[in-house]
């Protein structure tokens, strides 16, 4: 019998009673067994906590984190879930999102036959209801220039090998998650995909992701400052995103 590498799934939460005990019950699912998910509470002030902790009861993979203090952002969670994990990969779903039952299972196998330092998949678009809006199919391979066009990596369906994301941190900024992959990019040299549907992204109304202008400008600050590029080159890197976000089509 194969040996299971273990594997930690951080997964931010705040105020997510409505839709983690779904997120939860997906990871639970999984046809790969040799898991730890770390669900870091930024301080909710709902069930938050009495749901994990019920499911933290039932089942000992699961253990339930909770943050000293309110950080208002998935980064601070997150960097404390990487504090936390003891897995040789690290995966990430956010507490409204879901997988595939078959979802690590793939993807492990992909990397470790494959011998891949950072992989994504994949992923539906669902309602609120959890209804099928559309799909989002990345590129089988990136590299850092086309990672700066666009953010072929949806965080709900990335695995990283703990070896590449040691060291690093997501920063405290708007789509910290990009911020951190392009880092990775630059190191690993290529991310790749399993073209596989394997997740299902929650499109949430209030979401940040929803707010054009915010989004204009958490990517301003990325190129920029995080980057370090130039005025010019984030200029155009900016408006092509947003062109790519108003105009953006579900395959």
């Amino acid at each position: 019998m194969k040996e299971e590498k273990l594997v930690s799934i951080i997964m931010p939460a705040y105020n997510s009673s409505r839709f983690i005990k779904d997120s939860i019950e997906s990871v639970l699912s999984q046809s790969y067994s040799n898991w730890e998910l770390l669900v870091v509470d930024d301080c909710s002030t709902d069930d938050t906590a009495l749901i994990v902790k019920w499911h933290e009861k039932k089942d000992k993979r699961v253990k339930y984190i909770k943050m000293e203090a309110n950080t208002g952002s998935p980064s601070g969670p997150r960097n404390k879930g990487l504090e936390e994990a003891r897995g040789e990969y690290i995966a990430f779903l956010d507490s409204d999102d879901l997988w595939k039952f078959q979802k690590l299972e793939k993807q492990i196998d992909f990397m470790v036959n494959n011998n891949y330092e950072f992989i994504c998949s994949s992923y539906e678009i669902i309602s609120e209801e959890g209804e099928k809006i559309g799909t989002y199919k990345p590129s089988e391979s990136v590299d850092y220039e086309m990672m700066l066009k666009n953010n072929s990596v949806g965080c709900l369906t990335a695995v990283v090998k703990r070896s590449l994301i040691e060291g690093y941190s997501f920063p405290r900024c708007g789509h910290e998650d990009y911020a951190l992959w392009l880092k990775l990019v630059k190191k690993t040299y290529k991310i790749y995909a399993c073209c596989e549907t394997l997740a299902a992204y929650r499109k949430v109304s209030n979401s940040v992701s929803s707010n054009k202008m915010k989004v204009f400008k958490f990517f301003w600050h990325i190129y920029r400052y995080e980057e370090n590029l130039s005025i010019l080159k984030t200029l155009y890197l900016c408006s092509r995103y947003f062109v790519n976000v108003l105009w953006f089509k579900y395959s």
